[in-house]
């Protein structure tokens, strides 16, 4: 009677939860992952141009909410081939050994009706920290999300740097990473 009950809840649980919390695809050609730090006080920038998010959320219902973000940091372009060539060598993001960077929610809330805050685990390096997002969700044309935002990392948190340019005063500590992720309206 127990297993009964049990299939029975988890079949109902497959109808409604879908209802609740709908998976959101990846605009893939809106979509983009940034990042500024200073190299001896002048700001540097540069994309992440390959990744992959798998997005679950109504804002409805934010504690239903889910986001994985995977990067592919072979990816990263700063527009200098010199300097994306130092960036991905093993001091610093080591892009051979290890070759995915990615967020990991634990939970969601909705701070107001477009503000929410993604608690998570980010990975880079191999090296994985608890992080704060704060989510900004702005409704688009036909169902579609951007869900955007910023988040400041401590790159010594997560072991990149190497050699005489680890010094602050050469490459800052903060990283500053913004993101911009154009979701399409939940699947009917």
């Amino acid at each position: 009677m127990k297993f009964t009950a049990g299939i029975a809840a988890l079949l109902l649980a497959g109808v409604l939860l879908p209802a609740i919390a709908a998976p959101r695809t990846l605009i893939r050609e809106k979509s983009y992952i940034e990042f500024t730090v200073r190299q001896m006080g002048v700001p540097v920038s540069g994309r992440f141009t390959r990744f992959d998010a798998h997005i679950t959320l109504d804002p409805a219902h934010p504690q239903t909410a889910a986001a994985q973000i995977q990067v592919d940091v072979a990816s990263l372009t700063t527009g200098s081939e010199e300097a994306d060539t130092v960036a991905l060598d093993r001091p610093w993001l080591d892009a051979a050994g290890f070759p995915k960077a990615t967020f990991i929610s634990t939970a969601v809330r909705a701070v107001d009706g477009t503000r929410w805050l993604a608690e998570g685990t980010l990975t880079i390096r191999g090296i994985s920290r608890p992080v704060s997002v704060p989510v900004s969700l702005q409704p688009q044309a036909e169902g579609a999300l951007l869900a955007n935002g910023e988040l400041r990392i401590r790159r010594t948190d997560f072991a990149i740097g190497g050699g005489e340019w680890n010094e602050d005063e050469l490459v800052a500590d903060e990283v500053l990473v913004r993101f911009y992720l154009w979701l399409a309206p939940p699947a009917r």
